[in-house]
C-alpha cells in the first residue's frame, strides 16, 4: 500500500513540474515518465532548485535532453584504455596488438543509459559549479542563457563514463587562468589556456576504435586522437566558464577521413575554430583542411532539418543523429548549390557526396522538389557528387562537379574527343616534396677500409627527386667492400627503401652488417630492417642529424647501381602493381578504361575522354585514392 502511495506522489510531483514547464514541458514529462526506478533522482534535482528559477531551467534542460545519452561499458574497453595509457611511456602499441583489436567495435558493448543510472548529486554539483564558474567571468553577460546551457552546462560530452569532473578540473586550472589572464576577452582567456594545455603534452594514437575516454582518464593520460584532445579542451574550458563545443566533418573531400576540432563561441556569436595541439588560437584562423560541410556535437536534441528525417530508416544513420547540428553556415555562409537530376528520382531525399576512393560518402542531405534540389552552405573549391540512395547505396543522379565561388563546373566526359594521358600518382602529392627533399645532399661513398680513409664518392643527390623510385649509378667502377650513406649535417636520414646491386648480381646485396658513425639505440638497430622490407611507405629515420650508415658487403665487389626510395606515401606508381583507370559517366557511375601492370614509374592510357573526372585504382595495395582531372597534361587533385 505504501509503495502505491509513493508512486502516486511521484506522479503528482511529475505532473506539477510538467505543467510548470514552458516550451519543452511535454518533452520533460515524457522523460520523467520513462525514468522508471531512477525517476526520484531526477525529481530530487527539480525539487532542489524549486525556488531558484534559472538553475531550475538549467536542470530542466539537462533532464529533458537526457534520453539517448549513454555510456558504453565492458572489459574490452577497459583493457584498451589501459593499453592507451601504457602507450604514453612505451611510445607505441605493437603491431600485433593493433591487428588483434582492429575489428573491435565498441558499439556492440553494453549500453548504460544516463536516465537509468544518473544520481541527483552528480547533476546538482554539475549545475552549481557551472553557474559558479560562469558568473565569475565578465564575458558571461554577453551570452544568452541558451548559449550557457549548450556550451558550458552539460555534464557530459559524448558517450564517456558518468563522472564528477567539474570540481577537479576547476581546482586544477582556475588558478592557472587567474595567474595568466585577468581580462574580459574570452578568446584571449581561451588562448592562454590552450597554450598551457599544449605545454602539458599530448600523445597522438589512433590505434583503437573506442568511445570517448572520459574526463578523469584524460586528466592524467593525454593520449588519443583529435577528438580526444578536443575533449580535454572542452572539460578545461567549460570548467572555467568558457563556452566551447566540438565541430567536425564526417568525411573530408581532401583527406578521406573525419576530423574533429574545438569550436570556441565568441562574444560576437562567431565561432573560433582551433585545435590546441596544432596552433595558437586566433579569431580568424587560416584553415588548410577542406571540410565540405561542418557539423556540431550538441547536448540538446536538435530540431529536425527536415520533417520526418529522424524517423526515416531509409536515411543513413549519420543524418538521424538528434544531437548533431549542421553549422556550415558559420563557416561557408551564402554558398548554396542548386542542382537538377537527369532522371526522375524515386526517392524523397537527395545527397551531396564526396568520393572516398572506394565509394560515394554523403555529407549533406536535402529534399527533392520534382527534379530539383538545393544544398545550403557548401564549401567552394571542392569536387562533389550529387546522388540518391538506391538499394542501400549511393548512386549519382548527375555528373560530378567542381563548386566554384560563383559557378558550378560539371565534369562531362566528351567521348568524341579522346586523348592519351600520363599518370604518376593516385593521390594528392601532399607533403611528399618535403619528404623527398630529405635526400638532397646525400652522399654515397665506397671504400675497402673500415675507417673509410680510402673513401671514393660514388654518387650524390643534388636535387629533390621528382618521384619516390630512384636509380643511382656510381661514377666509379671499382670493387668496394664498404658503402657509406651520409646525410648532410643539417638533415636526418629518412629512407623508405635502400638497395645495392652488384654488376654480376640480379638480386640486391644483403649486407653482412650495418652500423652508424654513432651508437645506435636498440630501437634504431631494429628499424634498420625497414630499409629493405619492401614496404615503400615505412621508413628508417635517424635519431641525429648528419648520420652516416655503413654497409659491410662481406666481400669487395663492383656496384652497378643503387635504388633509393626516400620517405614517401607510396602513392606514386609502384612497379609491378596492377592499376585500373576509371572515368565518371554521371548516372552510369564509374566506367573502366582498362587495367595495367606498372612496368615503370608512369602509366599511359589511351582513349581518355576530354572533360572527364578520373580515378586511378591500385588493385594490389593501399587505400589512399582520390579522383582527379587532367589539365595541360597534368593530373590535378583537389
Amino acid at each position: 500500500m505504501y509503495r502505491h502511495l509513493i508512486q502516486q506522489l511521484i506522479g503528482m510531483i511529475c505532473a506539477c513540474y510538467v505543467m510548470s514547464c514552458s516550451g519543452g514541458g511535454s518533452q520533460l514529462g515524457a522523460v520523467l515518465s520513462s525514468a522508471d526506478d531512477n525517476r526520484d533522482e531526477l525529481l530530487q534535482v527539480l525539487e532542489h532548485y524549486r525556488n531558484i528559477p534559472l538553475k531550475l531551467e538549467a536542470a530542466r534542460f539537462l533532464i529533458a535532453n537526457m534520453p539517448a545519452h549513454r555510456t558504453y561499458v565492458g572489459k574490452e574497453i577497459d583493457s584498451l584504455k589501459r593499453m592507451k595509457k601504457e602507450s604514453i611511456q612505451q611510445g607505441r602499441i605493437s603491431d600485433e596488438i593493433v591487428t588483434h583489436w582492429k575489428s573491435f567495435d565498441y558499439s556492440s558493448s553494453q549500453v548504460v543509459k544516463d536516465i537509468d543510472v544518473i544520481k541527483a548529486d552528480i547533476l546538482i554539483e554539475n549545475i552549481d559549479l557551472a553557474f559558479e564558474a560562469w558568473e565569475k567571468r565578465s564575458w558571461s553577460k554577453q551570452y544568452s542563457f541558451e548559449d550557457f546551457c549548450e556550451y558550458v552546462l552539460p555534464y557530459r560530452i559524448g558517450d564517456e563514463p558518468l563522472e564528477k569532473w567539474r570540481r577537479i578540473y576547476y581546482e586544477r586550472y582556475s588558478p592557472v587562468l587567474d595567474s595568466l589572464y585577468q581580462g574580459n576577452d574570452v578568446v584571449e582567456a581561451a588562448r592562454v589556456m590552450a597554450n598551457y594545455l599544449k605545454e602539458e603534452g599530448f600523445t597522438n594514437h589512433t590505434d583503437f576504435n573506442l568511445p570517448h575516454l572520459g574526463a578523469l582518464f584524460l586528466l592524467e593520460n593525454r593520449v588519443g586522437y583529435c577528438r580526444d584532445n578536443c575533449d580535454i579542451a572542452t572539460y578545461v574550458m567549460r570548467s572555467l566558464g568558457i563556452p566551447i563545443t566540438m565541430d567536425f566533418y564526417e568525411m573530408s573531400p581532401s583527406y578521406n577521413s573525419r576530423h574533429f576540432w574545438s569550436a570556441l563561441i565568441d562574444t560576437t556569436g562567431l565561432v573560433v575554430p582551433f585545435n590546441y595541439t596544432e596552433r595558437e588560437i586566433v579569431r580568424r584562423p587560416q584553415e588548410e583542411r577542406k571540410k565540405g560541410k561542418v557539423y556540431r556535437t550538441c547536448y540538446g536534441i536538435q530540431p529536425e532539418k527536415y520533417s520526418g528525417l529522424y524517423t526515416d530508416k531509409e536515411v543513413p544513420t549519420f543524418f538521424r543523429r538528434p544531437f548533431m547540428k549542421d553549422v556550415s553556415d558559420e563557416y561557408f555562409p551564402e554558398s548554396n548549390v542548386k542542382l537538377e537530376s537527369n532522371e526522375v528520382i524515386d526517392d524523397h531525399w537527395g545527397y551531396l557526396c564526396v568520393f572516398t576512393g572506394t565509394e560515394l560518402q554523403p555529407i549533406d542531405i536535402s529534399e527533392f522538389h520534382g527534379k530539383k534540389i538545393e544544398f545550403a552552405n557548401v564549401e567552394p573549391g571542392l569536387i562533389y557528387f550529387p546522388a540518391f540512395r538506391k538499394a542501400g547505396k549511393m548512386q549519382a543522379f548527375n555528373y560530378p562537379f567542381l563548386l566554384k565561388e560563383d559557378s558550378i563546373e560539371y565534369f562531362i566526359p566528351d567521348t568524341t574527343r579522346k586523348r592519351c594521358v600520363v599518370l604518376t600518382r593516385k593521390y594528392p602529392i601532399g607533403r611528399n616534396p618535403m619528404f623527398l627533399g630529405t635526400a638532397v645532399g646525400v652522399k654515397i661513398e665506397g671504400a675497402n677500409r673500415k675507417d673509410f680513409r680510402d673513401a671514393e664518392l660514388l654518387c650524390q643527390v643534388v636535387d629533390t627527386p621528382k618521384i619516390n623510385y630512384n636509380i643511382l649509378f656510381p661514377t666509379v667502377q671499382k670493387k668496394f667492400r664498404y658503402v657509406r650513406y651520409s646525410a648532410p649535417e643539417e638533415k636526418q636520414i629518412q629512407v623508405g627503401e635502400w638497395y645495392m646491386y652488384g654488376i654480376d648480381t640480379e638480386t640486391a646485396i644483403a649486407p653482412e652488417k650495418i652500423w652508424a658513425n654513432h651508437p645506435l639505440s636498440d630501437i634504431h638497430k631494429k628499424i634498420l630492417s625497414l630499409l629493405t622490407d619492401d614496404d615503400w611507405s615505412s621508413f628508417y629515420m635517424s635519431a641525429v642529424k648528419g648520420e652516416q650508415l655503413i654497409f659491410d658487403l662481406g666481400i669487395p665487389q663492383i656496384l652497378s647501381h643503387f635504388i633509393l626510395i626516400p620517405r614517401n606515401d607510396d602513392n606514386y606508381i609502384h612497379l609491378g602493381d596492377r592499376y585500373e583507370l576509371f572515368y565518371h559517366g554521371g548516372i552510369k557511375g564509374w566506367i573502366s578504361l582498362g587495367k595495367q601492370i606498372a612496368e615503370g614509374t608512369e602509366l599511359y592510357y589511351e582513349g581518355v575522354p576530354d572533360g572527364a573526372l578520373l580515378w586511378l585504382h591500385n588493385h594490389t595495395r593501399g587505400k589512399e585514392e582520390r579522383c582527379f582531372y587532367m589539365k595541360d597534361g597534368k593530373q590535378l587533385f583537389i
